[in-house]
């Protein structure tokens, strides 16, 4: 080979050299170079999980967006984010939104219950990227999302789980259709349409069950179905009024003005609406009681018991 030749060999080398050199540079600028890139690791990603895969709007609401009441409204989060994690010692709202995916029942918000499934696991076994994005969308409501300092906490969440989990089996033979006509006949003295919505169907007395087959166990239902005090959704509290007359009243508070308080309360299986003027109310405070029947299992047969349950376990 000639000098001439191996000058511009030489050169074709230092070019390419050149060129990874830039190529690498600028992706180490963007976040993207070296180790695990985000890939789908986006808050448009997250705000199509966050309202689909991810059954997040099963218990929240966005200010006006969703009407979920079971976990706090998320609208203003990264704001909230960043005072609780001051509150609790937490280096940053981030670390307190990773925390709270990754360990849902360590920093429960005021006047909620342990409700929340953690993600990674049945029945809705998100993956490690999908929560990742789901951080990201919720940054953005009151902030702005930082995929980057997203990524750093890759390895604090786990891994979708591949554990196979036993589907529950009623000990008898039930059938969901069965356990839906339950639900919603209004001749039997238990009626679970008068006080739920399931897909537009029912009165929204107590909280809605569309789609909560996803995010809760048979175990769970079984357990509201028959202890209904034992976990009361935010928002649903029986409020204990007495008059300045001495007449008692017990149910949900429908609508509450200066002026007066309007009650939702039990009488004969029928919710009906109580109007009570604030100049007449003596005493008001919140029970611990849940206005839906404590004795629903033993109204209902041990068949359409199931059956009840098994329709809930199907809302998916």
């Amino acid at each position: 080979m000639n000098k001439s030749m191996l000058k511009i060999t030489a050169f074709g080398i230092v070019v390419i050299g050149f060129y990874i050199y830039i190529t690498m540079y600028v992706a180490g600028l963007s976040g993207t170079g070296g180790g695990e890139s985000a890939g789908g690791v986006s808050p448009e990603a997250g705000e199509k999980i966050f309202w689909g895969d991810g059954q997040c709007s099963t218990c929240h609401k966005i200010g006006t967006s969703g009407s979920a009441t079971r976990g706090p409204d998320q609208d203003g989060l990264a704001g909230r984010a960043e005072e609780r994690a001051k509150e609790l010692g937490l280096p940053s709202g981030l670390d307190y939104l990773v925390e709270s995916m990754v360990e849902p029942e360590k920093y429960i918000v005021k006047g909620y219950d342990k409700i929340m499934p953690k993600v990674y696991d049945p029945p809705i076994v998100l993956s490690r990227e999908k929560i990742l994005a789901v951080i990201a969308y919720l940054q953005t409501l009151g902030g702005e999302a930082d995929v980057n300092a997203i990524m750093k906490f890759k390895d604090k969440i786990p891994e979708a789980s591949k554990k196979k989990v036993k589907p529950w089996v009623a000990p008898m033979v039930v059938d969901a259709k069965e356990g839906e006509k339950v639900f919603f006949d209004d001749t039997r003295p238990v009626t679970c349409g008068k006080c739920h919505v399931v897909n537009g169907r029912g009165k929204k007395v107590g909280p809605e069950l569309t789609g909560i087959g996803a995010i809760q166990t048979a175990e769970y239902f079984l357990e509201s179905v028959l202890k209904p005090s034992a976990k009361i959704v935010k928002g649903y509290e029986t409020m204990y009024v007495i008059t300045t007359d001495g007449i008692p009243y017990n149910g949900l508070i429908k609508s509450e003005t200066e002026e007066e308080l309007v009650l939702l309360k039990e009488e004969s299986g029928e919710m009906e609406e109580v109007t009570i003027a604030k100049s007449d109310i003596q005493e008001m405070k919140k029970q611990e009681v849940s206005i839906m029947p404590g004795n629903i299992g033993e109204l209902l047969s041990v068949r359409d018991f199931y059956g009840i349950v098994s329709f809930l376990q199907s809302l998916k």
